[in-house]
Parts: structure tokens; sequence; C-alpha cells
């Protein structure tokens, strides 16, 4: 079996263990790959359990310690599916034409299964790099992190005693023009949990009134549906830079445009992008609040005294909840005296960015051109969040990197994580282990 077919099939049972969270429930895949490498020969693999059930995986490859450790990051949980609506079953890790089908082949069992290869290879190859390589595969990434990532952190810090670290959410190329422009992970966005409360007068529902809260709601629905202010954070200026000097140049122009708040939204809807990447240029470029939940009412015939909506807010990297909420106040207009409206914030996570000038990525996109010979890599910004969040005080720079082709007539990476019918090609997983590899084995030579 080559090295690819490894990883794929490696994939598919780890998808055939069901890690939804909640409750999680990693320790069994935890076992399974911790046997596969000690089966193999590898020497320091431990299974570190964080609570019943719940465990996350650390295996570290000694180099010979003349350069800090490489950190290899990813986690063995996955978000919650909605069986009837997959084609094939969201547990089954089926391989169908060409693609392997289930929850976490993108994210982030896919990391997983692709940084164990690449352990795998460099240790059958007998090769000593000057760094330790030390992965971890984490719990809990999708509910907190807390048993997860976090715990690691705590508890075991000599595991990112590391220079340099390479995460899940980025790699993917993006379309501009028909140009494939690779995203390096260099930042990300944070977490703010805000209420939306709009308070009314209770009654019965036989005597409609003006003081109904449900009806006053709707107003600040309608202004949510406006835009945050423009903001232009490093990583992102220097993502349109990088690719306005890969594709044709009126298009460079646009999107050059795009770090300009009074050409902004003109540029965006005339730059040749699908859809799904023209919404995610949008959000790099500004805080967002999506209402996503609606409460109100305890009756059908009681106008109740009080409605709100739940948003979920993403701050940029730099943004202060007290910023923050202040945009969305002038949004919705809450300072009006005669305002019903109230701001409620329930919690608030900063954003994250590292350094996207070091060495890493021209050593990344040096390996990429091997397998892509010309390919255009660009630090870039993930408008969620992962488990570099917990290791952003350390000395270490973490980069999102797992490499995946831009594939005709396959849904992008952000339709497809957390979506219904998640799946990845049999070509992107060998892909990935190729430039992986070639990355890792060039950073320790």
């Amino acid at each position: 079996m080559t090295d690819h077919q490894q990883a794929v099939e490696r994939l598919r049972r780890m998808i055939r263990i069901d890690t939804v969270n909640p409750p999680g429930n990693e320790l069994p895949v935890a076992q399974m790959l911790a046997k596969e490498l000690s089966d193999e020969g590898l020497d320091h693999v431990e299974v570190i359990e964080s609570a019943s059930q719940r465990a996350s995986l650390a295996v570290r490859v000694p180099g010979d310690g003349s350069e800090r450790p490489l950190l290899l990051m990813s986690h063995l949980d996955v978000v919650p599916v909605e069986s009837a609506h997959w084609r094939e079953p969201p547990f089954a890790g089926n391989l169908v034409d060409g693609f392997v089908y289930g929850r976490g082949a993108i994210d982030s069992k896919l990391t997983a299964a692709v940084h164990i290869q690449v352990l795998l290879m460099l240790h059958r190859a007998g090769i000593r790099l000057k760094r330790d390589l030390v992965l971890v595969a984490a719990a809990d990434e999708e509910f907190g992190g807390h048993l997860g990532m976090e715990y690691l952190a705590r508890e075991r810090p000599d595991l990112f005693d590391a220079e340099f670290g390479l995460n899940e959410a980025g790699g993917f190329a993006v379309l501009v023009d028909g140009q494939p422009i690779y995203t390096c992970q260099a930042a990300e966005k944070g977490g703010a949990d805000f209420d939306v409360i709009v308070d009314g007068t209770p009654g019965h529902s036989s005597v409609p009134h003006q003081e109904n809260p449900i009806v006053h709601l709707a107003s600040a629905l309608g202004a949510l549906g406006g835009k945050l202010p423009h903001c232009v954070t490093p990583a992102v200026g220097a993502f349109f830079e990088r690719a306005a000097a890969a594709v044709h140049p009126q298009v460079g122009d646009l999107l050059l445009a795009l770090l300009d708040p009074s050409r902004c939204d003109d540029a965006l809807s005339k730059l040749p992008v699908a859809e799904p990447v023209r919404l995610m240029f949008d959000a790099m470029l500004r805080n967002t609040c999506a209402p996503t939940l609606l409460e109100a009412g305890i009756k059908r015939n009681v106008i109740p005294s009080q409605a709100t909506v739940k948003l979920s807010g993403r701050p940029l990297p730099g943004v202060t909840a007290e910023q923050m909420q202040a945009e969305i106040m002038a949004l919705l207009n809450c300072d009006n005296p005669s305002s019903t409206v109230r701001l409620h914030l329930d919690r608030f996570r900063p954003g994250v960015a590292f350094d996207h000038e070091t060495s890493l990525l021209p050593s990344l996109e040096a390996a990429l051109q091997r397998h892509e010979p010309g390919a255009c890599l660009a630090p870039f910004m993930q408008t969620g969040g992962t488990d570099a969040r917990f290791l952003a005080d350390r000395d270490l720079v973490i980069y999102g990197f797992v490499p995946m082709r831009h594939e005709e007539g396959v849904r992008t990476f952000f339709e497809l994580c957390h979506g219904h019918d998640e799946c990845v090609s049999v070509a992107n997983v060998g892909f990935a282990v190729d430039v992986i590899h070639d990355a890792v084995k060039d950073l320790g030579a």
C-alpha cells in the first residue's frame, strides 16, 4: 500500500469512530492511532486523558536538538450531523468516485491522518531531523477546547516548546479569475456572543397593541443585515496584496481596491470569484455579527414581555469587546433614547494573529511549488477560530496549512467544513501528504 493509500485508509478508519462533540468520546480514536504508531516502532507515543472518554494523542519524534521543535496540530472531535441530509452515511467513511465521505473528512481528522503519515514516512526512511517533531491531535476543539488544547497547554507545556507549528484551517486554494491562490493561515478571528434584547408589554393575543417586542425586534433584525465598519488587519492586507500580484492586472486592481473602504463594496461585487469566496473576502475585512437564534414567548395566545435574538460575533485580531460592542450598538441605533433595544455581551474571545513574515511561509511555498510549479501562497486570516488561540502567548508561530488543490465542481472548503456530505478527494489527501512531508523535511534538514 502506498503512502497516499495509507493516509486515506487511516482517515476512513478515523471517520468510522463517532467523535461528535458533545460528548466527544475521542479516547477510542486516540488509542487506535497510538497503537498504529507504536506498532511502527515510535517510542514517544502518549494518550493523554483529560476526563472520562476524553483524550488527546501526543507523539514526539526526537531530532538532534540543534533547532527548536516543529509542532503538528489537529483535533479528533467533530461537529454534529443531520444524517437525513447526507448522501452517504456520515460515519461510514465510504470511498465513492475518488472521494472519502464522512464527518471529519475535512475538519479535522484529515489533518491528523496526514500528519501521522508524514511522521511514518520520515521514520521509515530513517531520517533524523535537526528538530524534534511533536504531533498533538487534541480533543474538544469543536466545543471550546477546555478538555483538549486548553488542558494540554496548562498541564503539558513541554509539548508546545516549539519554534513553528502547522495547524488546520489553511492551505486550501481559492480561485480568483481562474488563478488558484493557496492560503496560509497566519491569523484568525475570535468569538463573541451578543444578545439583542427588546422589551415590551405582555398581554392577551386577542388584543394586539404597539408594545409587542417581537414586532419591534423586526427592525433590529433588519439593521443586522447591514455591515460593521471596514477594517484591514496586517495578514488580510498581505493576502490581497500577494493575490493581486499573481492575477491579471485588472483583477489585481480590484483585489487592492478591497483595502479601500470607499471602493471595497463596488470592487467586491465585480471580482471574478465564486459567491462563497466573495462572502469570505467580505468577512475578512470587518468584524461580523450574524443572528443565529431567536427567543420569545411562552404560549401562543400570550404577547411576550421580551424578545431576544442571539448573535454569533467574530471579532478581528486586535479588536476589544468594547470596540465591537460600540459598532453593533451604532448599527442598531441603541443609543437613541427612545430605543427599546438593549445589547448584552455574554462572552468575548479576542482574535489571534501570528507574524506572517517569518521564514516559515517561504519554506511552505517552496514545498508547495515542488508539487505545483508557480503556485502562489498568501498569508491569510481564517474567519473562524482554531486551537491556536491557546498558544498565542508562547514563543511559537503557528500557521494553518493543509494544502488542497481547487477541484472543478467540488464545493469550497467553507462549504464542506461543518456542511452536509463533508468529503475530500483521494487526490487531495495525497497532495497534502506530499507537500507537508517535503515542508517538514526541509524545515528540519
